[in-house]
């Protein structure tokens, strides 16, 4: 891959958050100064026709056209002539596992919706029609009720040659048979006759020209008054209506009733988001078209694939896509590797970094402050390891929001182990095995789509010997129906989706159970609560980091390296100040406990106790500490989603909204309130004392990112201090105005002032300037880890080829004392130092550059003089 990196000029990217406030033309205004910054592409969030005001652009409505929001195909192809000509490539995040379905705005769902299995479009969407319609969970109450209140109507759109069911903003158009009983009985003409061989078309898969004709005579019996009024007539009677819609190809609940009855595989457990069958070469073809189209026309350069874990064959996929861009084109996938997971041997040029993120933030946590702080998280109420904590977490995922798929996968067991010597096996105890199965797998997924690997042997051998310690005899014999099913020879059609459907819920628990549950749940230290992590690995020594580091250059020279991204629970720079507590973890909480004990009198008693409660208090704490300063209304929007993740007091679906407000009550009162002025002093004074190391952890770990193995991916704006939360946080608005003349700064103040990260946009441009001089220091040359020599917490490496070499030093330990002079041994008999691009000033001497301890972080280039 290596070689890939070169010929596609991959030096490093640089992430955009396209929507409504945030255009083509925008981003094209931004290119000389990303130019100017270092990057070699952009790296663009999804583009495609989402719906409409979407902030992310993940909920596409249509994977074939531009969005209009950000400008529509002629202003993203202006951006993009902008961009070759700047000489910047540009990366597209696409999105081939789900579509959005909310409102109406979706065309290819409506078709689905309306024409049932025979539409045209069907097919796209993983649908079971053998459960019946399409279960919708929009409702607030049953459906007879909410069509007697009148709060539901049947609407005429002429133009469309449709009759559509409106509720709030979905608009659902009524399949072809309910046109039958509409029209007068004594009426006759040509709507009738229209609305008859409309209705006989609902048994007929009809090609699209005898279907659009069709479709034209029922929009003129729609446009004719005289005929409509008997029609209307009939469609306000709430009876008829109701016995209408309870006829169609989509089936009308209550939106409590979700998660256990739907009939279409979601994007985890968002109802709004209805999963695609990409592995269908037919539907592939209709997802891609479009990039695959400025792919070949030269106009994109990479592609990120999102949540490929969701697909029913993620190798095939990568294979298919692979073959479909050729060699040339960089692909990326979004995966999450489990703690000891490697990525598979798919042809792509690795993952879009979550594993390297971790690995550098881990250098800054002290394992023994760790210890300590996680120690007084679980005394308040949060006992376990944290496999145990995740496992609970994914059993009650799997019972609530995910329920209705577990049901699914129980009940296509429960036909498949018929005749296979276990029908006396109940479907309850199918269920139980399959939920401790999933609760022990340490990985998001195993990927079983041909012959079972060797790994994905051991993983589930591994899986099934804990899951069987939970369980009794006849949940250890149901165990081993469930994993001969897993493991069956390939070929035969209900094992293998019964496997496809095992591993499409399985990542969705681990993803829901363990980023979306434990991370806002155990407040040990939240810089280690981050997607990707392992609560079980939460520091990580030189020693991992340096053996991770050679693996990228060895594996994955070309995979992204992230400190920040659109999807991560803090801003880099919130996480380096935080990691800072590990150091200090006894002043620390012994203000948390002061604190605590002082704000008795901001709690409230609600049901089943005080709000907030220890453990959301102490996850309080660290939030302010991370972000600090930070508003009171930017704190409850983050803390309210941080509640209802957690899921102890509080929920997206059947909240507490008296818990909830005791706590953003509790949080204004620390924040803007009188009561609160101690508090904010208190804080105030911690970072002013610590904001330098923070900012110094910081630079460090964007020096490492910047240099080690891999491609560098800069998230909007964090090329300057970040010291955001998550989405919607990290994706505010950004002064653009500012950051591009930060650039230009000829003076740059001493960190303790520099209070927009003026040094930190400076280091990202010097660093990504080398890498664009002399690019043969980074892909291709050896990584040798350095074991530096009078200071602890130092951690170094060299990148060298024949003729130069780069010198890399962090300190991993901001507040700790250490000697004043750091030795990082270098044989230097056949090296001078040319220039010194991060970091104080160096000295050669002894074979070692030597240098204060305050110049770290540094990076040098040495030059290598003549025999």
């Amino acid at each position: 891959m290596a070689a890939a990196v070169i010929r596609n000029r991959l030096r490093a990217t640089y992430r955009l958050q396209f929507e409504k406030d945030f255009t083509f033309a925008d981003a094209e205004r931004l290119v000389p100064y990303l130019v100017d910054l270092g990057v070699s592409h952009l790296y663009a969030s999804p583009i495609f026709q989402a719906r409409p005001g979407s902030r992310h652009g993940y909920d596409i409505v249509d994977h074939a056209a531009v969005n209009p929001e950000l400008g529509g195909e002629a202003a993203f192809r202006s951006f993009a002539r902008a961009c070759k000509a700047a000489g910047l490539g540009i990366m597209l995040d696409i999105v081939p596992n789900h579509a959005g379905i909310a409102g109406s705005d979706n065309a290819a769902w409506l078709d689905a919706l309306e024409f049932g299995p025979r539409s045209l479009l069907a097919s796209r969407f993983d649908i079971d029609w053998r459960r019946g319609p399409v279960t919708l969970a929009v409702l607030d109450a049953p459906l007879a009720d909410v069509v007697a209140a009148g709060r539901i109507r049947a609407e005429v759109d002429a133009p469309a040659g449709r009759i559509l069911a409106v509720w709030h903003d979905t608009r659902l158009p009524l399949r072809p048979a309910s046109y039958a009983g509409l029209a007068d009985p004594g009426q006759d003409g040509e709507g009738a006759e229209a609305f008859a061989a409309w209705a006989a078309t609902d048994d007929l898969a009809l090609p699209a020209e005898e279907r659009d004709r069709l479709r034209d005579g029922l929009a003129a019996a729609l446009a004719d008054p005289v005929f409509m009024r008997a029609v209307q007539a009939r469609l306000a009677d709430p009876d008829r209506l109701a016995d209408l819609l309870g006829r169609q190809n989509f089936r009308l609940v209550p939106w409590q009733l979700g998660a256990a009855a739907l009939t279409y595989r979601r994007f985890f457990d968002i109802t709004d988001l209805a999963g695609l069958r990409v592995e269908d070469p037919d539907v592939f073809e209709a997802l891609h078209r479009l990039p695959l189209g400025f792919v070949r026309e030269g106009l994109v350069d990479g592609l990120r694939v999102d949540h490929v874990d969701g697909l029913a064959d993620p190798e095939g996929y990568c294979r298919r896509l692979r073959a479909a861009v050729g060699s040339d084109v960089t692909i990326h996938l979004e995966k999450i590797l489990g703690p000891d997971e490697e990525l598979r041997d798919w042809p792509v040029d690795g993952t879009t970094g979550y594993e390297y993120l971790n690995r550098i933030n881990g250098l800054f946590v002290d394992p023994d402050g760790y210890a300590r702080l996680a120690g007084y998280a679980g005394s308040l109420g949060l006992p376990g390891t944290p496999e145990e904590r995740v496992a609970d977490a994914k059993r009650e995922i799997l019972a609530t929001g995910l329920r209705g798929e577990l049901r699914t996968l129980a009940a296509l067991a429960a036909g498949l182990v018929k005749g296979r010597g276990a029908e006396d096996l109940p479907r309850a105890a199918l269920r139980r095995a399959l939920v401790e199965l999933i609760a022990a797998l340490p990985v998001y997924r195993t990927y079983i789509a041909g012959e079972v690997s060797a790994e994905d042997r051991r993983l589930l051998a591994t899986a099934a010997e804990e899951a069987a310690a939970r369980l009794g005899p006849i949940g250890r014999r149901a165990l081993e129906a469930v994993l001969g099913l897993l493991l069956f020879a390939p070929g035969r059609p209900g094992p293998d989706r019964f496997r496809r459907r095992f591993q499409q819920l399985s990542g969705p628990a681990m993803a829901k159970g363990y980023e979306d549950t434990e991370l806002y749940r155990f407040p040990g230290l939240l810089s280690v609560n981050e997607v990707g992590s392992h609560l079980t690995h939460p520091a990580t020594a030189p020693e991992a980091f340096h053996a991770a580091a050679a693996r990228i250059a060895e594996r994955h020279p070309a995979c992204l390296v992230a400190l920040s991204t659109h999807d991560t629970k803090r801003g880099s720079d919130t996480r380096a100040r935080l990691n800072l507590l590990s150091e200090m973890p006894d002043d620390w909480l012994a203000l948390c406990r002061a604190w605590s004990e002082r704000h008795a009198p901001l709690r409230r008693r609600v049901e089943g106790g005080p709000a907030p409660d220890a453990v959301d208090e102490a996850f309080l704490y660290q939030t302010l500490f991370g972000a600090w300063p930070v508003s009171a209304d930017r704190v409850a929007e983050y803390w309210t989603k941080a509640l209802r993740e957690a899921k102890r007091h509080t929920a997206w679906v059947g909240g507490d909204p008296a818990y909830e407000a005791a706590a953003m009550d509790f949080a204004r009162a620390l924040l803007e309130g009188p009561d609160g002025e101690a508090f904010r002093a208190d804080m105030a004074g911690l970072v002013e004392r610590t904001c330098v190391a923070g900012r110094r952890n910081g630079l460090s770990q964007t020096v490492l990112q910047l240099t080690m193995p891999g491609v560098p991916d800069v998230y909007r704006g964090s090329e300057r201090w970040d010291p955001v939360l998550v989405d919607p946080d990290n994706r505010r608005p950004l002064d653009w105005e500012a950051i591009t003349a930060g650039l230009a700064a000829e003076v740059l103040p001493d960190l303790e002032r520099d209070h927009d990260g003026l040094a930190k946009q400076r280091v990202v441009a010097d660093l990504l300037a080398l890498r664009g001089a002399s690019p043969h220091l980074f892909v291709g040359a050896p990584y040798q880890p350095l074991a530096p020599v009078g200071a602890g917490g130092v951690v170094a490496f060299m990148r060298r080829t024949r003729d130069e070499a780069l010198v890399v030093a962090v300190s991993t330990r901001a507040l700790a004392p250490g000697e004043d002079v750091v030795a990082v041994p270098v044989p230097l008999q056949r090296w001078s130092l040319r220039q010194s691009i991060v970091g104080g000033p160096a000295e050669v001497a002894d074979n070692a550059l030597r240098l204060r301890r305050s110049a770290l972080p540094l990076a040098v280039v040495l030059d290598c003089l003549p025999d």
